[in-house]
């Protein structure tokens, strides 16, 4: 496969999970294919399913704006970006969730992969990040499916984009 080229709707993403058992992540193709392939550190990765929304991902911009008295307008300087939280969206199954909701806060850490898709088959771009599952909020709905936020908190930088073979 190659990397998207064309405009879509990524309808086909999808957020995957496994334990974090010291993996280094990815930083090329070859790299992210033997990740994933057979045998690799990803195989047997959980998906996170009915996710209603995906959240902007990547690096955060690491820009500080610094008052400087008797200007109209501050002065911006490169400061140090924070590791950002990712908060998704869910179509709430207890049944389905109850294993994600078991995992929040429990001191481990996660290897992420977010694979962006624009059909079922095709170009991707996978990107990987570390982190934690923060919290599991479920939202009950009386005129719409019942909702929950899962919340990730993120400990290293994002690799990727990377395709699949």
């Amino acid at each position: 496969m190659a990397l998207i080229s064309n405009i879509g709707a990524g309808i086909f993403t999808k957020l995957k999970y496994k334990a974090d058992s010291n993996y280094t992540l990815p930083t090329s193709d070859a790299e992210h294919q033997t990740f994933i392939g057979a045998g690799g550190d990803f195989e047997n990765s959980v998906d996170v399913t009915n996710i209603r929304e995906f959240p902007s991902f990547g690096k955060p911009a690491n820009i500080v704006n610094v008052p400087s008295y008797g200007q109209s307008v501050s002065s911006q300087i490169q400061g140090q970006s924070d590791a950002p939280t990712l908060e998704f969206s869910l179509n709430y199954v207890p049944s389905v969730h109850d294993t994600i909701q078991a995992l929040v806060q429990d001191g481990l850490t996660y290897v992420f992969q977010l694979d962006v898709k624009n059909s079922a088959t095709g170009a991707n771009a996978a990107f990987y990040v570390k982190g934690q599952i923060a919290s599991f909020e479920v939202s009950p709905n009386l005129t719409d499916s019942n909702q929950a936020t899962l919340t990730l908190s993120t400990s290293t930088d994002y690799t990727g984009p990377f395709t699949d073979a």
